[in-house]
């Protein structure tokens, strides 16, 4: 007789004839036990409401990062989300074990665990790509009361104070700065990568070439010729 497997894989195998009987033997013998369950035991008592996903990461053991120099740095699963390549390996099954951050140094790497475990439980993978993506180039299914599309007058709410955090965390030197961009764009957590990114473009947003250079310290190695050669080639772009 052909057996039948529980839809989720976590039972064994019963009979089809037995599984019913079983089914029929346990109503039979306590045949309120179901709307028992499903009733909370009286009036006052308040219906657990169910945990989100972050509060169901942080029952289970954290991830263990290991850095370019060997140290061992650990994040919460909550806080690994942002990391899309994290993510991933938690989905698949491969997060158990030490997971190499080849590319990033412990310095660096704590910092960006830092961003993360401040982020990590009001994070929204899908509002998170709403965000960034106001004019998706795929199609969007949303609820009348969700829009992709921001007014301009739109002002973000921020109950948790996470922009003046970011605006605090982001306040480091350039050589830390380019090294926590590239550690974001390794680990691809992105919404940490846009926020580096729009940082460097803030200091050098309504600056001189020269001025630019002394910000980030880049030595000219253009001789004054081949400068006059670039700026009348390129006009348009040194247009005040």
């Amino acid at each position: 007789m052909d057996s039948t497997a529980d839809p989720k894989g976590k039972s064994p195998l019963y009979q089809e004839d037995g599984l019913a009987y079983a089914r029929a033997a346990a109503a039979a013998a306590a045949p309120d036990e179901a709307e028992a369950e499903a009733k909370p035991s009286s009036s006052s008592e308040e219906v657990k409401k169910p945990e989100s996903e972050a509060e169901q990461l942080e029952e289970k053991p954290p991830l263990v990062l290991v850095a370019e120099d060997g140290v061992e740095v650990t994040i919460s699963r909550a806080a690994a989300r942002m990391s899309h390549m994290l993510r991933l390996l938690m989905e698949d099954g491969c997060s158990d074990g030490p997971i190499p951050a080849s590319n990033v140094h412990s310095d660096i790497l704590e910092l960006v665990v830092q961003y993360c475990e401040k982020h990590g439980p009001y994070y929204d993978p899908e509002a998170s790509e709403r965000a960034r993506n106001p004019f998706p180039p795929f199609p969007v299914e949303l609820s009348p009361t969700v829009s992709s599309i921001k007014p301009v007058t739109y002002v973000d709410p921020d109950p948790h104070g996470l922009k003046d955090w970011d605006k605090e965390f982001i306040s480091l030197d350039n050589s830390t700065l380019f090294e926590v961009i590239l550690a974001a764009n390794y680990l691809n957590i992105e919404d940490l990568l846009d926020l580096g990114t729009t940082t460097v473009a803030d200091m050098m947003r309504g600056r001189k070439p020269e001025e630019i250079r002394e910000i980030f310290e880049i030595e000219n190695d253009y001789t004054p010729e081949q400068e006059a050669e670039v700026r009348k080639e390129n006009e348009w772009a040194f247009e005040d």
